[in-house]
């Protein structure tokens, strides 16, 4: 990986837009700033210096490289994007094989990067966000930001430059004259020989200074796939009653201690030493209540009709199994159908031209929340208080974070939106458990304990042929594995990985093999180990590929 130039883009205060660029990676300046590179062949930082008033619209730093017989690994915007290591020869199409009127119906293009990046869709015309691998049978580089709470970092690829471009997202505001500003912070690290892609990763997060959070790997039950948004108390009542008979099989009653076995488990009784397997076990059990206990948008009002008695019974009966209880959350979104939605319509994101923002077509229609509006942020911190002070749910998982920076505003560009998004959650509940979801990963870095680092998976193995054109966050059983396999690199560095469910049952469309895919990479690429299965329905071989799992988790983390 070679410097090559630097591009810098800016307008001054009369409207005048002007752009300079410069060969090799030095600084420069001329009557409008005074660009700072410093450059020690494995780090690279720029930082600006306003002489005079200006809106820097871009910096593009660009280095050549010859990557046509690499694999290249691309992380995706979010979560759910599509992460995998592509040939020279692989394109992206985006959304340029679906008809504009089905993308606008079903707001294909509100959970990605379709609205603010051009997709080429040529071969070799790649990009992805944060950091990129290039992998050749020799060697291997990885190129990624050291700080992406200044804003994300888009990468791309040209094959016919033979260029590799990091593209910094810019301040949202205009730099005042004698203002500085860090531009961007990376790092291009190059390894050979033995482990490369460990020691890569290493010293990545070495030179980032993130370290993750300390935790025990979550295993244990969501009731998304088996409900879906179709629950209410007695169905998690039958749930637990499940868990309950499965932990006290002889199968898995060893990765929790000594069980005492209720004589009517149906009650959900507790478990005699359930306190000593919380604090003693080498993972953290846990139940967690996915979509479907309240209108979205509305957490401070449980479905009457479905939970009669509010949610605090819930994780009191999670708890008495010696469970950590969790909840699920979507604290930056709103149905169009909550009472949210109609009594605060200042709380909704607004663009430019004054429209609501959607996210996606979700619940009827799913609306961003404006994370800047002080209302709003005290509502979500109220929301979280009383999920985890109040109802006693210790792990939170929080969903569709991404629809805190769906466009810059407020003076803050996506990057600096989602860092202030992460830090309202992470101050609102310090002790509590977060699951991130849907959330562009750097953000995240350090900030909480799992996070998701793949799409949905489906009941089946890829979907349909004429949704494979959709969307890169599709729900997709290959994809998520294919992501979470890309991303492993993430697990115990950034955060525990969560690959999603792992199915036993028999009632999925997945052949033998796809099964034994889908539990090995659970077992291997990350920390979180959950089933949307009946437990209670397993039979011993099912409970015994169960345990095998976990335990393959618990020994990778012992090492």
């Amino acid at each position: 990986m070679k410097p090559q130039s630097l591009t810098v883009a800016y307008r001054t205060d009369d409207g005048l837009k002007t752009t300079i660029q410069r060969g090799g990676f030095s600084s420069f300046g001329c009557q409008d700033f005074a660009l700072s590179v410093e450059w020690t062949g494995e780090e690279l930082a720029v930082a600006i210096e306003a002489i005079n008033r200006i809106e820097v619209s871009e910096l593009a730093i660009i280095f050549s490289r010859d990557f046509s017989r690499e694999g290249i690994l691309m992380n995706g915007y979010q979560s759910w994007t599509d992460t995998r290591e592509y040939s020279s020869l692989s394109s992206m199409p985006g959304l340029s094989r679906t008809p504009k009127a089905i993308i606008d119906r079903y707001v294909l293009d509100g959970g990605g990067d379709y609205r603010f990046v051009e997709y080429i869709n040529r071969p070799g015309y790649l990009h992805g966000f944060t950091y990129a691998v290039f992998n050749r049978y020799d060697e291997l580089t990885l190129v990624g930001s050291l700080d992406e709470s200044r804003g994300f970092t888009l990468i791309r690829t040209d094959p016919q430059k033979k260029t590799v471009t990091l593209i910094p997202e810019m301040p949202a505001r205009p730099l005042e004259a004698g203002e500085r500003a860090i531009l961007g912070h990376f790092a291009v690290i190059t390894m050979q020989g033995a482990d490369v892609r460990d020691r890569a990763y290493d010293r990545w997060f070495e030179l980032s200074g993130i370290t993750p959070r300390p935790i025990k790997p979550l295993v244990g039950y969501s009731s998304w796939y088996r409900h879906y948004d179709d629950i209410d108390a007695g169905k998690i009542v039958g749930d637990l009653a499940g868990v309950f008979e499965a932990i006290s099989s002889p199968e898995l009653a060893e990765l929790c201690g000594s069980v005492s076995v209720s004589p009517d488990p149906t009650q959900v009784a507790a478990i005699a030493d359930a306190d000593r397997i919380a604090a003693d076990s080498a993972v953290t059990w846990c139940v967690q209540v996915d979509d479907g206990w309240c209108t979205v948008g509305d957490w401070l009002l449980p479905h009457e009709n479905r939970f009669p008695d509010g949610m605090q019974p819930v994780a009191k009966a999670v708890r008495k199994i010696g469970f950590m209880p969790g909840l699920w959350l979507a604290p930056f979104v709103c149905s169009k159908d909550s009472r949210l939605f109609l009594e605060h319509p200042d709380w909704l994101l607004r663009d430019a031209s004054g429209e609501t923002v959607m996210t996606g077509s979700h619940w009827n229609g799913a609306f961003a929340l404006d994370s800047l509006n002080l209302e709003v942020r005290d509502y979500v911190r109220r929301s979280i208080h009383t999920a985890v002070d109040e109802w006693g749910f210790g792990l939170l998982k929080l969903d569709f974070l991404y629809a805190a920076c769906m466009i810059p505003h407020g003076g803050l560009n996506r990057g600096q939106l989602m860092a202030d998004a992460i830090d309202l959650v992470r101050d609102a509940a310090p002790d509590a458990l977060l699951l991130a979801c849907g959330v562009p990963l750097a953000s995240v870095f350090g900030k909480v304990e799992y996070c998701r680092v793949g799409c949905d998976v489906g009941l089946d193995w890829n979907d349909k042929a004429p949704m494979r054109l959709l969307h890169r966050e599709r729900v997709s059983t290959k994809n998520s594995l294919l992501c979470a396999r890309a991303r492993s690199p993430l697990d115990g560095r950034a955060f525990g990985s969560d690959p999603d469910v792992v199915f036993l049952r028999e009632d999925v469309k997945l052949s033998k093999d796809q099964r034994k895919e889908m539990h090995t990479t659970a077992a291997r690429c990350g920390s979180v180990l959950m089933t949307s299965d009946d437990m209670g329905a397993w039979t011993p071989e099912q409970r015994k590929r169960f345990a095998r799992m976990a335990k393959t988790i618990i020994e990778r983390k012992r090492t």
